[in-house]
């Protein structure tokens, strides 16, 4: 007798439906107490409000920025180019104090690690930080916003980068 398995766990299902879900990618970074830059790439953020111009990160507890993130209480939101999909990786993947060693960055006048080369720039303070779940949620206030050359900004979708194109 062959046994149907059935549908996969809640968790796995959602996690998923999600992966199919393409996302733009940012490298949100932030300073620890000792004034080294922290950050870490992420898809889940989102605009929140134009008034007051707003955004939401949902920052994984255990992820190396949210410590520092919270105590900081500052971070810039970098809005990733397709062309810098590799240091992307190296923000997923590598040791903490290595991750800006792969691609150029430098500090806002109030000493915050921002990308240059990123499609734009976002500079907040955090209004609210809330743990739910495994993640921290965290609602940012914009303070200043650069935007860079109009280049094909990064996506992610079902584990893998790209660029998004349009027909016609």
């Amino acid at each position: 007798m062959t046994t149907v398995p059935g549908p996969p766990p809640l968790d796995l299902a959602f996690r998923g439906a999600m992966r199919r879900l393409a996302s733009g990618v940012a490298i949100v970074a932030t300073s620890d107490g000792e004034g080294r830059p922290r950050g870490i790439a992420m898809t889940a953020f989102m605009s929140l409000s134009m008034e007051p111009p707003s955004l939401l990160l949902a920052v994984n507890r255990s992820a190396s920025l949210c410590e520092p993130l919270v105590a900081r209480g500052r971070f810039s939101v970098n809005i990733m180019a397709w062309e810098d999909a590799a240091a992307c990786h190296a923000f997923v993947f590598a040791p903490a104090d290595e991750r800006f060693s792969a691609i150029g960055w430098e500090r806002d006048e109030g000493g915050l690690p921002i990308i240059p080369s990123a499609v734009a720039n976002i500079l907040c303070h955090i209004d609210q930080a809330e743990p739910f779940g495994s993640h921290m949620i965290i609602r940012g206030v914009v303070e200043k916003v650069v935007l860079g050359e109009s280049r094909a900004p990064l996506a992610y979708v079902d584990g893998r980068y790209g660029r998004i194109s349009f027909d016609g």
